[in-house]
């Protein structure tokens, strides 16, 4: 009984968790064809799932840096060092872009909808 219930969810899951991917990989690739239509369909449909997951995709610049500076540190030289270099300041310029982007067609999309 309990393992027919865990073999149903998990079969849900796999269907959910498909299509989440599905519809973010498919917004990733039309926010760079066409940002506006892409946040006005998210926005108009308030779809919360996207929305957090396209923040996550946002954010994976910062995320990245941050895991990968603490992983090095910690492996070279068995602490964490508050020093930033080059490589931060990439990664800020990387996550700078991202979001100014996004913010510039969210933007958009608000000043539409007034």
């Amino acid at each position: 009984m309990i393992k027919k219930r865990l073999k149903k969810l998990s079969k849900l899951g796999i269907l959910i968790g498909t299509r989440q991917a599905y519809f973010l990989g498919r917004n990733i690739y039309e926010l760079y064809y066409q940002p506006y239509l892409t946040l006005k369909e998210i926005w108009d449909k308030k779809d919360k799932s996207q929305i957090f997951l396209l923040t996550i995709t946002a954010l994976t610049p910062a995320i990245v840096y941050v895991i990968a500076r603490i992983i090095w540190d910690l492996v070279k030289y068995h602490r964490l060092l508050m020093v930033t270099g080059n490589v931060f300041l990439v990664a800020a310029a990387i996550q700078m872009a991202v979001l100014v982007y996004l913010g510039y067609w969210m933007l958009q999309v608000l000043k539409k909808e007034k």
